[in-house]
């Protein structure tokens, strides 16, 4: 059973188009191509064709609609032909036989409170209260001044209100449709359905509990090889006190239906430039932006290009990125860069005998300090744990030292060596000093003043040599060794060192093919192949499997490992053979996201 929402039957019977049967010719709409719109974006979709009535999947009953949001739409349109009842809208007098129906009602007999005073009877009239005191003062649906049918309604299910018989055209598709309404304000109200050859076509409408508030049913029906149809308005009701309402409006006629979709989807592009940050003027501070999808270009309001910059000054910075469908987005990022009008001018360093302890370090600065500069000393030795908080350190041993000022949260740093005099100095190089293991590392030494070398490679070898000669070493396991070299002269000595990093050889990551194929038939007539319909899956975690029928009505949905459809309704009903429409997401091995949708055949 198929079903058109609103249409526009009011119009329909008035319109001057008329046919016996749709040819298949009937132009069909065409709302053009799947579209990707940018955020923000809206797009008017319609057909260029002009039809009799129009039903979008939105519910919308107008020629065209203003699209805000991703989905897939649908319209299904239609041509409308003449109405084949005679006097549905009750202006043949006042009664049955004068408006061509037969009624299971018998006419109105009279009563306390008027001529409808009795359930199970009908009067036609121009409003309800004139045929019963307790119902209310309402116009016909036609003009609001004509005849309606006006009913105390009977409370014996399955009732026939209205019947009439027409001539159809076998194979046709045909609209049946009325406006009802309730009559009296009791929340009773009548349970109304269309019939045609005493099948159910529509659902049940409930009349609204307030009275004169008309409300359409229609429903469609194909004619097969039907010559006659034998049209019913069947009364559900089963309480005997309220169901009393009115019809008017009845119309019946053939149509012919077109439909077109449309899949429109929003580019989801996100930028961000990044949480905002804090530099110092002497530090090189560099800010990137980042996107959720590939992007094509970052522009950066200081006329910037590509994803990362390095910022010269404090303020705002703005980036936009564009995505291959040309969409973009944007985001700022506020950028502080703390002034620094001051520097190390310069430091000096009084020479020690070795061995004694009578070196010394100072420094001298320049510039503007905000507050009190913070001076600390280490030393000797990048790992030593002696320092003192102060610009002027005395009485040292030989080795390196080291300073840092602080002020305003950022640094100057500088180093010095206090000499022995004629002081052994080390050096050392390494190549490479970084790979994947083995790492065969090559050591040069090129300290002077040395006597007596001794090499401690960190990987557990070590040897004295005493002369400049180049060694090498072997690492064959992952880690991150110090190689240190002492040279000695005399009580004199001095040390260098150098970093070694090993890491494992990379490991090329697994790819596994992932795939989604949908078959597109499936026979469901219980001979034991091809039951039910399921798509073909490989290496797929999840995947949701939605059907709708030609109309747009969803009659499955299932989300699982391998969801599967036996033909029927979401409410267990037998589907009729057809072309139906799948679509479906599913969730790949490696979190892949894969789409699809596409037409099936359902044959039983």
């Amino acid at each position: 059973m198929r079903k058109l929402f609103l249409i526009l039957v009011a119009f329909a019977l008035f319109q001057s188009f008329s046919f016996s049967q749709c040819n298949g010719n009937e132009p069909s709409p065409f709302l053009g191509n799947d579209t990707i719109l940018c955020a923000g974006q809206t797009l008017a979709i319609g057909t260029p064709i002009t039809y009799d009535f129009y039903q979008w999947s939105t519910g919308s009953t107008n020629d065209s609609i203003l699209v805000s949001s991703s989905g897939v739409y649908t319209l299904e349109a239609g041509f409308i032909g003449n109405n084949l009842v005679l006097n549905g809208d009750f202006q043949g007098g006042t009664t049955a036989v004068a408006n061509n129906f037969t009624s299971d009602y018998i006419p109105g007999t009279g009563g306390t409170y008027g001529l409808l005073s009795n359930g199970g009877q009908f009067a036609i009239s121009t409003s309800p209260s004139l045929t019963h005191t307790n119902f209310s003062n309402c116009g016909d649906h036609t003009t609001g001044s004509g005849n309606m049918f006006i009913a105390n309604g009977s409370w014996t299910p399955n009732t026939t209100v209205w019947t009439q018989t027409v001539n159809v055209t076998p194979g046709q598709d045909y609209i049946f449709s009325f406006w009802g309404m309730n009559v009296v304000n009791n929340p009773n109200i009548s349970l109304l359905q269309l019939y045609v050859n005493g099948v159910p076509i529509s659902d049940t409408m409930a009349t609204s509990p307030t009275p004169c508030v008309w409300t359409q049913l229609n429903g469609t029906w194909n004619a097969g090889g039907s010559t006659q149809a034998i049209l019913r308005i069947v009364n559900h009701s089963v309480v005997a006190s309220g169901n009393d309402f009115a019809i008017d409006d009845i119309y019946f006629a053939p149509i012919c239906l077109v439909s077109d979709e449309i899949s429109i989807t929003y580019d989801p592009i996100q930028v961000s430039a990044g949480n905002d940050v804090v530099f110092c003027q002497n530090e090189i501070g560099q800010i990137s932006a980042s996107s959720n999808v590939a992007v094509q270009n970052y522009s950066w309001s200081n006329s910037s290009q590509g994803a990362s910059i390095l910022p010269t000054a404090s303020g705002t910075y703005s980036v936009t990125g564009t995505s291959a469908n040309g969409c973009t987005d944007s985001d700022d990022i506020l950028v502080t860069i703390v002034p620094m009008d001051w520097d190390i001018d310069s430091v000096y360093v009084g020479s020690a005998d070795c061995g004694a302890n009578n070196g010394y370090v100072s420094v001298v600065t320049n510039g503007t300090f905000v507050g009190t500069p913070a001076y600390t000393w280490t030393g000797p030795g990048a790992n030593s744990s002696n320092s003192i908080d102060a610009s002027v350190w005395t009485d040292l041993s030989v080795g390196w030292y080291y300073l840092s000022i602080e002020s305003q949260g950022c640094f100057r740093y500088d180093s010095v060596q206090v000499l022995p005099n004629n002081p052994p100095i080390a050096e050392i190089n390494g190549n490479p000093l970084v790979g994947t293991y083995p790492l065969n590392v090559d050591f040069t030494n090129s300290s002077i003043n040395g006597v007596n070398y001794t090499w401690n490679y960190g990987n557990g070898n070590s040897e004295v040599l005493t002369d400049l000669s180049s060694t090498t070493q072997v690492y064959d396991t992952t880690g991150v060794y110090t190689v240190s070299l002492i040279v000695t002269s005399g009580n004199c000595s001095d040390t260098a060192y150098l970093t070694v990093i090993v890491t494992e050889p990379p490991v090329p990551p697994v790819i596994v093919p992932v795939s989604v194929e949908a078959p597109n038939v499936f026979t469901p007539n219980q001979d034991g192949n091809n039951e039910v319909y399921e798509l073909i899956l490989v290496n797929i975690k999840e995947v949701e499997l939605i059907i709708l029928d030609r109309w747009g009505i969803e009659v499955f949905n299932e989300t699982s490992t391998s969801p599967s459809w036996d033909g029927q309704s979401i409410s267990g009903v037998e589907m009729a053979d057809g072309v139906y429409f799948y679509k479906y997401k599913a969730i790949g091995a490696q979190e892949e996201l894969l789409e699809g949708h596409g037409f099936l055949h359902l044959v039983r």
